[in-house]
């Protein structure tokens, strides 16, 4: 416990030269609520009544995107897909003024996030229409990033992760295993790094505020024509860079977090015809972990280094046929010092041909094959698996404004037999009324970690263990109102889960075995709506109802009833825009835990689970071309809620920065 004290003082210390940092963090947010408020009332009413017959600046609040990717691997029309999708971009985040990634995917209908920490940096979960956290799999660059093995989860970097560098992001619902392999029972998550295009251009930004925060961002991107010997047709190079750093106190004492991370993506393009690019996404985080309010002396400091790097190249030979092989890396090091501490580290190397055929007008195919091979390091074992698959997926349109997709995948692990999976859908659009209707039925599963199978460190070896799976299926429909200034729509689903991973504590070898047990079911009704209902306002609004009951008909702990995020904007001229945000859970099954004295005996205690509402403001003021003053305020009920039992929230916390584009 000294040595834990001695570290934190050393970095107090370390940190003690940035507090003139820190107080210019705070008066710079002070300065941008004044001077956002001086335009709200003066130079600014005034500019509002001048410019009234002028062409006025629509919000992108409501940028809807035109193509997804991960529904069929392959871009495809957003209103004729038959996978729940919805694709967000970072300057929609932007204008919303969306702090980090697990902040931005609250927004989404059938998505739930919970925190382990409650705090800026903390351990951070995806629950996709009430699946675990570990049925989701996270996507970087098209490139798997976690595993069910705890050494190649996502979840510190989730908690860690901002939004720069990146070009959008897509959350794909229900079971998706067939097109992308173990862990996507319950949907994916794919993070997509920027392309540079047209001019160069860039931007800097700094916010500062409560909690002793402040942070940074710098990105340019762009393109450039180039010549080379290699060819005379037309040929360019493009670019894009970003770098973040953040520090924050938090609010609970030996709670600090700093981060720093960066991300480039360099692409070469030869007439259309070939294209060969880099990605690489980097985080270095440290964070300090108080523990739960009920036992503090859980206690420690996370030091986490993850590395994700593709090298791709793709051929457009024929007009009807393109092919892409992907290289990949990820790396995952978690350094955990505490009373029980911690090394633990992951690589992943995966190698990945994909091919598209587009057979007919009516007909595109995409098929290929992956393989996979890791390695997971901890408490000085290391373990290590290999994987090799096979998918295809067909896109028909047999007639106007009908998409109808079929898939199936075979995996092949060295763990454990080979297993199959398979989707179908369709979709329809009906042009009178601008509605679409769409359907889907998948299956999933995920891999247990080479440990569980095999035994080695605190397990005892379990051959006869079975990949979790799952099936599920939605039906649903969208429709686009008044002249496309709103669309809404509505989707129900289910999902069965079953052969969940269980340990099992043997008190005489003092190992655990994993065995499976049924699962769990879980089904409801996801609701959105996105509108411009005048010129210079956006509204968006997501609600979830959500039913989980395992096999035994319990609710799934962390897995609210009723979930509703809100968002309002309104450019009052110009130059002010205005906004405010809502997050809304209610019906949360309680949480039980036990504390112990000191003797090592247990009581248990059971958290009620109240419902909580997150309000946020935000707002925004162009002093002149390129340059935007900020002002955000997170909590501002200073409602006190934990997501997890134990870990509270942050209370209300008010940050102001300067933004400024070139």
């Amino acid at each position: 416990m000294n040595q834990h004290k001695n570290r934190s003082l050393a970095r107090v210390r370390a940190f003690r030269a940035s507090g003139q940092l820190f107080s210019f963090a705070n008066i710079a947010a002070a300065a941008a609520f004044a001077l956002i408020a001086t335009a709200a009332t003066g130079p600014a009413a005034r500019a509002q009544a001048a410019s009234a017959s002028a062409p006025q600046q629509q919000p992108d609040t409501v940028e809807l995107e035109a193509y997804v990717v991960s529904a069929s691997r392959t871009a495809q029309n957003v209103k004729l897909t038959p996978s729940s999708v919805t694709s967000i971009s970072l300057s929609h985040m932007e204008n919303l003024q969306i702090p980090d990634l697990r902040t931005a995917l609250q927004t989404i209908p059938g998505v739930n996030v919970s925190e382990t920490g409650g705090a800026a940096g903390s351990q951070s979960a995806i629950h996709i229409r009430g699946a675990s956290k570990n049925h989701t799999l996270f996507l970087v660059d098209g490139i798997r990033m976690n595993a069910e093995d705890w050494t190649s989860d996502y979840n510190n970097f989730l908690g860690a992760s901002g939004l720069a560098g990146l070009e959008r992001v897509e959350i794909l619902r229900g079971p998706q295993s067939t097109l992308y392999g173990s862990a996507a029972l319950g949907g994916v998550i794919s993070l997509e790094t920027a392309r540079g295009r047209g001019p160069a251009h860039g931007m800097i930004a700094v916010e500062g505020g409560s909690f002793a925060s402040i942070g940074g961002v710098a990105a340019v991107a762009g393109s450039v024509p180039v010549t080379t010997g290699f060819s005379a047709q037309p040929q360019s190079l493009s670019y894009s860079a970003a770098l973040s750093a953040s520090y924050t106190e938090n609010d609970r004492d030996n709670n600090d977090f700093r981060q720093f991370s960066g991300s480039t993506r360099l692409e070469y393009k030869l007439a259309d015809r070939v294209t060969a690019g880099f990605t690489y996404r980097g985080l270095k985080s440290r964070y300090e972990e108080p523990g739960p309010v009920y036992s503090p002396g859980d206690a420690g400091v996370l030091d986490l280094d993850v590395n994700i790097a593709t090298v791709y190249a793709a051929w457009n030979p024929v007009e009807n046929f393109d092919t892409r092989l992907t290289y990949g890396w990820v790396q995952n090091i978690y350094d955990w010092d505490a009373s029980w501490p911690s090394l633990a580290h992951s690589t992943r190397n995966v190698l990945d041909w994909q091919n598209t055929w587009r057979a007919l007008d009516q007909l595109q195919l995409v098929g290929g094959v992956n393989t996979e091979w890791s390695r997971y390091t901890s408490g000085g074992e290391t373990e290590s698996d290999r994987l090799v698959s096979a998918y295809v997926n067909a896109v028909a349109n047999p007639l106007k404004n009908l998409e109808l997709t079929a898939g199936v995948r075979v995996d092949d692990y060295n763990t454990f037999d080979t297993r199959a999976t398979w989707r179908a859908g369709a979709a329809y659009r009906i042009e009178k009324t601008n509605t679409t209707v769409r359907a889907t039925y998948g299956t999933g599963f995920n891999a247990p970690a080479p440990q569980y199978v095999r035994g080695g460190g605190w397990y005892v070896e379990s051959p006869d263990l079975n990949p979790e799976k799952s099936k599920g299926w939605d039906i649903g429909f969208e429709q686009d109102a008044w002249n496309d200034r709103i669309t809404f729509g509505g989707v129900f689903f289910r999902n069965d889960f079953d052969n969940k991973f269980v340990a099992n504590y043997d008190s005489g070898s003092g190992l655990y075995k994993y065995t499976n047990i049924p699962a769990a079911t879980t089904r409801g009704v996801e609701a959105y709506v996105y509108a411009r209902p005048i010129d210079r306002m956006g509204v968006q609004i997501a609600y979830t109802y959500l039913d989980t009951r395992d096999s035994n008909g319990a609710r799934l702990i962390r897995m609210p009833r009723h979930v509703f995020s809100g968002d309002v904007n309104y450019r009052v001229t110009k130059e002010l825009m205005v906004g405010a945000g809502v997050t809304f859970a209610s019906g949360r099954p309680s949480e039980t835990y036990s504390v112990y004295d000191a003797y090592w005996n247990p009581t248990t205690v059971v958290q009620r689970m109240g419902g909580y509402a997150n309000v946020r403001l935000y707002g925004s003021y162009e002093v002149c071309s390129g340059l935007k003053l900020k002002l955000r305020v997170e909590n501002l009920l200073d409602k006190k809620y934990d997501t997890v039992a134990g870990y509270p929230a942050l209370p209300v916390g008010v940050f102001g920065g300067i933004e400024w584009k070139f």
